[in-house]
C-alpha cells in the first residue's frame, strides 16, 4: 500500500496511489489503521501532494550521529523537529537569512502505526506501519554556537528544514518487494541531478528495530510519527538548488531551496 496526504480540490484528503490513480478513503488511515474502505478519485496528476503527516496530530522524532564509528554511547542522540519544518514534495526549503552553510541530510522516515511505549527490540518492527523518505535539513554552522549555557537546537527548527514525502509505503509492501532484507535500504542524495551522497541503512549504528525501542523508552509514539534515522552523510546547498531524497522501495523526495523574502 503506497499512502498518500494530499490536497484535491480545496481540501486535503488520505488516501492510497495505485499506479497513476489515488483512491480515497474516508480518514486519517494512520491514526486509524483498521480504515479499510476506498473508492477511487480521480487521476494522479489532478491531486497535490502533501506532506504525509499531520503535525496537528503527529510528531518528528530524529536521530543524531546514527552512521559512522560506534563509541561509548548506550543509543543515538534524539531531537525534536518543531511543526513548521515540516514540508512536503515540490514545497520550497526556506534559506534562512542568518543562514551561512545550510545543508541536505537524507534519511529513511520510519512511521509507527500502533501506540508504543516501552517496546523490546525483538517487537519493535510490529509496531511500524511503512517508511517514507526525509530531509533533515540543517544550518550547520549555527551548531557551534547554539552549544554551552542555555543550549540551543536552532540550527535544526528554521521552518521548512524537514521536507517529508513524498508518500509512505507500507512495510508489508516493502516485505513483499524484498523478504531477505526489508529494513534494508539504500539512499541516495541528488543536488541538481547529480548525485552527491549514497549511503544504506545497514550501515546505521542502531537499526530500525533498535530506534523504536530506543525511543519508546523516552516518550510515548503514536500511530502517524515519524522517527527520522539519521543520515550516511551530508552536502551543502545553495538557493536555486533542486534536492532530491530518494530511498530504494520507497520513491523520490523533491524540493527546491529559496531565498527567505
Amino acid at each position: 500500500m503506497k499512502i498518500a496526504r494530499f490536497l484535491w480540490r480545496g481540501r486535503v484528503r488520505w488516501g492510497d496511489i495505485r499506479g497513476d490513480e489515488i483512491w480515497t478513503v474516508g480518514r486519517n488511515v494512520l491514526r486509524d489503521p483498521l480504515e479499510s474502505s476506498s473508492r477511487y478519485l480521480c487521476p494522479l496528476s489532478e491531486i497535490r501532494l502533501l506532506a504525509p503527516i499531520d503535525t496537528r496530530e503527529s510528531k518528528v522524532v530524529a536521530i543524531a550521529a546514527n552512521y559512522g564509528e560506534r563509541d561509548e554511547r548506550d543509543g543515538p542522540g534524539i531531537f525534536m523537529k518543531q511543526p513548521g519544518t515540516v514540508i512536503g514534495p515540490d514545497e520550497p526549503i526556506v534559506y534562512p537569512r542568518i543562514g551561512r552553510n545550510i545543508i541536505h541530510e537524507a534519511e529513511l522516515g520510519i512511521v509507527i502505526g500502533r501506540a508504543a511505549r516501552h517496546v523490546s527490540v525483538e517487537n519493535a518492527l510490529e509496531y511500524v506501519m511503512g517508511y517514507t523518505c526525509v530531509n533533515d535539513v540543517s544550518a550547520s554552522e549555527l551548531e557551534s554556537s547554539d552549544l554551552g549555557r542555555g543550549t540551543s537546537m536552532r540550527w535544526k527548527h528554521f521552518d521548512t528544514f524537514c521536507p517529508i514525502g513524498p508518500w509512505i509505503v507500507s512495510a508489508d509492501e516493502i516485505y513483499r518487494t524484498d523478504r531477505t532484507h526489508p529494513t534494508h535500504f539504500d539512499i541516495r542524495c541528488r543536488v541538481n541531478g547529480e548525485t552527491v551522497v549514497e549511503g544504506s541503512t545497514r550501515d546505521m549504528l542502531w537499526g530500525i528495530a533498535e530506534l523504536v525501542s530506543w525511543v519508546s523508552e523516552v516518550m510515548a509514539l503514536h500511530p502517524g510519527d515519524i522517527i527520522a534515522s539519521g543520515c550516511p552523510d551530508v552536502g551543502e546547498i545553495a538557493v536555486g538548488d533542486t534536492v532530491e531524497v530518494a530511498v530504494d522501495h520507497i520513491g523520490t523526495l523533491r524540493n527546491f531551496v529559496v531565498a527567505d523574502a
